[in-house]
């Protein structure tokens, strides 16, 4: 990403977007051990889930009306959420694969291991249903894309106005990584 700015120096760049793929493929490393493109479809659905419930919150609905009536927004709404349900399945069980086949020891070391471990567990009363499995993974897909892309917004907009904090960030940076160029 700051590679890219690079070829942008003097220019204005609409950093939400572009923090909002850069949180995208952290979370998607680091939770889910995969890559952006694994979880852009994921990250795109759960967008559109969300519009559609924001742009629905204020209308009333008859309950029964709608068991036999849907709107285009309802039947939308639930394709998506069988879409979402069918990608993280689909994760799932290309991370069980890989411990069956003997490819991997173990469900990994991230954050989906430790659903799919309690996913298979043997144990009925600490077991996890799959629903709840996808359940946690959007919401730590979402929210944490979300929170994290307002967080380093705001950060970046403090520090565009506090240039003596900004300094300070800097020098602090310089004293920790010294010449050496920070890496994962």
């Amino acid at each position: 990403m700051l590679d890219k700015w690079k070829d942008k120096e003097g220019e204005e760049t609409k950093v939400f977007q572009e923090y909002r793929m850069f949180t995208s493929e952290v979370i998607s490393r680091t939770a889910f051990g995969s890559s952006y493109l694994e979880g852009e479809k994921i990250f795109y659905m759960l967008k559109k889930l969300a519009d559609i419930v924001s742009r629905n919150s204020n209308k009333s609905r008859i309950s029964i009306l709608s068991k036999f009536w849907k709107t285009d927004d309802d039947v939308e709404s639930e394709k998506l959420a069988r879409e979402i349900q069918d990608l993280v399945i689909e994760i799932v069980k290309k991370r069980e694969n890989k411990v069956a086949s003997g490819e991997a020891e173990s469900f990994g070391s991230d954050f989906l291991r430790i659903l799919v471990k309690a996913f298979n567990n043997p144990d009925e009363k600490t077991k996890i249903l799959m629903e709840d499995l996808v359940d946690e993974c959007k919401t730590f897909y979402f929210a944490g894309q979300e929170t994290v892309n307002a967080l380093l917004a705001w950060a970046v907009l403090v520090l565009a106005i506090h240039r003596d904090w900004q300094d300070k960030a800097r020098r602090e940076v310089m004293e920790i990584f010294g010449s050496q160029i920070p890496h994962s």
